[in-house]
């Protein structure tokens, strides 16, 4: 589908006439089985989603052909989790999550593609989510002790992959060392590592002393004082870097907010999360107008597209971490246009042609971010809450 994302052509989802709180609520559902249905059609006959395959001739950086393995393991992962919910009552969703279960649990663990790039990070990230949705889950018991050892797996990789910074990323080019030297760890990469790690903790995973204190200190080193997070270790001492303003963090501050809170750590209340959600909805044509360009980076505040359905699955669960209020309902409504807003008349979603994989990330991520926003839409609707423009 072609998308026109001048700068003229974005129009905030807040921008149409109000409605309801029962009619967010049915589009927000309407939405939802249109992006299961995109799933159930799109799953490989092998269980995976995504592929190799591109259609342009300029790529993003692949290193060697391990970043594959890498990128598709994150990518079923993330559609794979997203079944968990429908899989309870709709028969077909609970075949595809098993084949995807199956698929991921028959492949090893994904490993670096050189000593500079490391997209497995990703795949070990999303690896250790799964884990802990199956073993949350009394429905999966015939998948609970593979993937409790999956899981154990990974977070042992996890904490071999921990930079030197106490972060993670995905690259270390000037350094090829055993372990990464956490010169480019990310703020968003070490933030939803933590949150993974914790996820794994509740369902009584033992995470090595150190690992996820050493990663909070990372990311409390990037906060700023304006609301915004450094790009990376990197970058925390540019902090006057239009990527480290809040138009260039608006979206990654979602997840580093959450994480900080769950530990808390940073100070980091209720009021901020609802801030940085805030930050998110003021500047939003920024990170909109990145969605979907071909070249990472190139947009204003260098927001890159590839971020976009992360950042909004995170201000999602910033959104459940706050009591309910008017302010919050607001946001949820907001943030639930936008999901519908962004859908393709397909069903899927889309926020960056990364070979074969950006339809099917994106739409495990848009599915997963319903998932948190459909409970909270209804407990807006409970309190009576007034129409919002």
């Amino acid at each position: 589908m072609h998308h026109d994302l001048s700068p003229n052509s974005v129009v905030a989802p807040s921008e149409k006439l109000p409605i309801s709180a029962a009619e967010i609520a049915q589009a927000a559902s309407d939405s939802f089985e249109k992006g299961i249905g995109w799933a159930l059609a799109n799953q490989r006959a092998n269980g995976n989603w995504g592929s190799l395959e591109s259609t342009r001739r300029r790529e993003i950086f692949l290193d060697t052909l391990a970043s594959h393995l890498a990128f598709q393991t994150a990518t079923t992962a993330i559609v794979t989790w997203s079944l968990i919910e429908p899989a309870r009552t709709k028969p077909e969703c609970r075949a595809a999550l098993e084949r995807g279960l199956t698929e991921l649990s028959s492949r090893k663990p994904p490993g670096r593609a050189s000593g500079k790039t490391f997209y497995s990070v990703w795949a070990h990230n999303y690896l250790i989510y799964l884990s802990a949705a199956v073993q949350a889950d009394p429905t999966l018991t015939a998948f609970h002790a593979t993937w409790k050892t999956i899981g154990e797996t990974e977070i042992a990789l996890v904490r071999r992959e921990q930079g030197a910074d106490g972060g993670w990323g995905y690259y270390d080019f000037n350094f090829t060392g055993e372990n990464p030297s956490g010169n480019e760890s990310t703020s968003f990469n070490t933030a939803a590592m933590i949150l993974a790690l914790r996820s794994a903790q509740e369902q009584g995973a033992v995470i090595p002393p150190g690992t996820i204190e050493d990663a909070t200190r990372a990311i409390s080193r990037m906060q700023l004082p304006s609301g915004a997070f450094a790009y990376g270790t990197y970058a925390e001492l540019n902090p006057r870097a239009d990527y480290n303003k809040i138009s260039g963090s608006s979206g990654r501050l979602q997840s580093c907010n959450v994480a900080l809170n769950a530990v808390g750590a940073g100070k980091v209340t209720a009021e901020t999360l609802m801030r940085g959600v805030q930050h998110l909805r003021d500047t939003h044509q920024y990170i909109e107008i990145g969605r979907g360009r071909v070249m990472p980076h190139e947009s204003f505040y260098r927001n890159s597209g590839y971020y976009y359905y992360f950042d909004h699955y995170y201000a999602a669960c910033a959104l459940a971490a706050v009591p309910p209020s008017a302010e919050r309902a607001e946001l949820v409504r907001w943030l639930t246009e936008v999901m519908v807003h962004d859908q393709n008349p397909d069903g899927s979603w889309f926020d960056y042609p990364l070979y074969g994989y950006g339809k099917a990330y994106a739409t495990g991520l848009g599915l997963l971010t319903l998932e948190i926003l459909r409970p909270l839409i209804d407990t807006a609707a409970a309190a009576n809450t007034t129409d919002v423009k």
